[in-house]
C-alpha cells in the first residue's frame, strides 16, 4: 500500500511534464509561396540524350544531358566521348574507335536517322551497334516514334548506297 502511495506523485509528475512542452496553440501562419523546384538558367535547359556502351550483357542505355539543341548530333558527340569514370567502373566500354572523329547525324524524317561516318572511321559490328542504337533512340525522342521502329541509314565516306540498318534488342 504504501508503495502504491510513493507512487502517485511521481505518476502525476509525469503526466504533467507530458502535456506540458512549451509551445502555445497559435494555428496555421502564412509562410509564403511553394517550393518550386531548381531555378532555370539563361538560355536553353539541357536536353537528356541516350547512348550505348557495351557491356558483359550487351548494350547498355546510358542517359547525359547536354546543352546542344540538336538532340542526335549531340547524342553522337556523347557517345564517341566514351563512358565516363562512372560508366567504366560499372563495366561499360566503348567499341568507337579511341580518338575517332564524331560521325555527322540528321533526321530528316520520323523514323529515320542519317549518319554521315567520318574518313577513317572503322568498327567493328558491336561498336555499329552501339552507333546505330544511339542514333535511333535519339530520333526516336526527337519524333515521338520508337527506337525499334527508326531505320538508320548509314553513309560511308567512299561514297554508295547508304546501309540500311536498325537497333538490335539492347
Amino acid at each position: 500500500m504504501r508503495s502504491r502511495a510513493a507512487c502517485a506523485p511521481l505518476l502525476a509528475l509525469c503526466l504533467v511534464s507530458l502535456t506540458a512542452c512549451g509551445i502555445d496553440d497559435t494555428g496555421p501562419a502564412r509562410a509564403g509561396v511553394p517550393a518550386s523546384g531548381l531555378r532555370r538558367t539563361q538560355g536553353r535547359p539541357p536536353a537528356t540524350v541516350h547512348v550505348y556502351f557495351s557491356s558483359p550483357l550487351g548494350l547498355e542505355r546510358v542517359s547525359r544531358l547536354d546543352n546542344r539543341p540538336n538532340t542526335l548530333q549531340a547524342a553522337m558527340n556523347q557517345l564517341v566521348a566514351g563512358p565516363d569514370r562512372a560508366e567504366r567502373t560499372r563495366g561499360l566500354v566503348s567499341l568507337i574507335p579511341p580518338g575517332a572523329p564524331a560521325p555527322t547525324a540528321v533526321t530528316p524524317q520520323p523514323s529515320t536517322a542519317d549518319v554521315h561516318l567520318p574518313r577513317g572511321w572503322t568498327a567493328n559490328r558491336t561498336a555499329l551497334h552501339q552507333l546505330v542504337c544511339t542514333a535511333a533512340d535519339a530520333s526516336a525522342t526527337t519524333h515521338g516514334t520508337k527506337p525499334q521502329d527508326t531505320r538508320v541509314r548509314l553513309y560511308r565516306p567512299e561514297g554508295g548506297e547508304p546501309a540500311m540498318e536498325v537497333c538490335p534488342s539492347p
